[in-house]
């Protein structure tokens, strides 16, 4: 039980169900309450909206793990599970466990929410997921864009069954007030942007710890095709997008009360920088992706602050 726990990322699921739950409660709530409209989707169904997710978000790790078995034995930065202490058989059954539930649960939501088209897009993170693992992550930066993308859209899934259910129930008042929930997408929006760029982020260092794996599996990263030290300097790169993303998010498009200039600084801004100089001058590798992914909690966690602090 305790090897199944490690191959599907336990820290990570809950990373992803704190993810949801914040988007939900503290962006996509308060944005609607402020212009006089209330959440639609039932507390019960959103719970399982998460859960499906979380299922898609596991099988994608059983996947990649069972195409990287030869990459992870060689760079050595993290125990090997399939074939060792769980099948490859085993591993392949629990994937398609986890895809059937995903997929069941998303269909049983789009149909409540009566736009059944909605399964689709579950379907085909699905697909692209097992390419991820099978084909495009060998394919020069584009595992880590894909990957950064996917993650992306886990606040998008917050809204993709509430936004179809506000429509509906508020058809009357989107008629004659000309009103749209588009400033609930763009909201939400804004977290997903950063959370693909820290994901990015994320991917690409860990690429130069696992550089000696990739090279004999044939994958193609950044550090790979051009060195780490040049590596460094795109994360450095990024990091810069990200802190001049956070100020001009901070600038035109939140409340400008001294205490959340305060929560953007000392726990976003600071910790960016402090990262960037772990990256340049080669700290441990645990000590770097702690980092970046305490900075995505953070990321997350500004709207739970603002709520808070209201």
């Amino acid at each position: 039980m305790l090897e199944i726990l490690k191959l599907i990322r336990l820290r990570t699921i809950a990373f992803t169900a704190f993810t949801m739950y914040a988007i939900r409660f503290f962006v996509v709530q308060p944005v609607l309450e402020k212009a006089g409209f209330a959440l639609q989707m039932p507390e019960g169904n959103f719970s399982l909206l998460v859960i499906a997710v979380c299922c898609l978000v596991s099988a994608a790790y059983v996947i990649n793990d069972y195409f990287d078995t030869k990459a992870d034995r060689i760079s050595g930065n993290r125990s090997v599970i399939v074939g060792k202490t769980i099948s490859r058989r085993a591993a392949i059954i629990l994937h398609s466990i986890l895809n059937v539930v995903a997929v069941g649960i998303a269909y049983y939501l789009a149909r409540e929410a009566h736009h059944a088209e909605i399964v689709f897009l579950f379907l085909i993170i699905s697909l692209v997921l097992w390419f991820y693992s099978s084909r495009i992550k060998k394919r020069f930066i584009w595992g880590n864009i894909v990957v950064a993308i996917l993650a992306g859209l886990i606040p998008l899934t917050v809204i993709a069954f509430e936004i179809p259910l506000l429509s509906d129930v508020y058809s009357d008042v989107v008629l004659k007030t000309h009103v749209s929930f588009a400033y609930v997408f763009y909201w939400t929006a804004c977290f997903s942007y950063f959370l693909f760029i820290n994901m990015l982020i994320y991917e690409i260092n860990k690429d130069i710890y696992s550089i000696n794996g990739d090279q004999a599996d044939g994958i193609v990263t950044l550090p790979v095709k051009f060195g780490i030290p040049a590596t460094r300097k795109v994360i450095i790169g990024l990091i810069t997008i990200a802190i001049t993303s956070l100020i001009l998010f901070l600038l035109f498009g939140f409340t400008r009360t001294p205490i959340v200039w305060i929560y953007f600084v000392v726990a976003l801004i600071i910790p960016y920088l402090f990262y960037g100089y772990a990256v340049l001058k080669n700290d441990k590798m645990k000590f770097q992706l702690r980092m970046i992914r305490l900075i995505m909690v953070l990321c997350i966690g500004v709207s739970v602050f603002c709520k808070l602090c209201e």
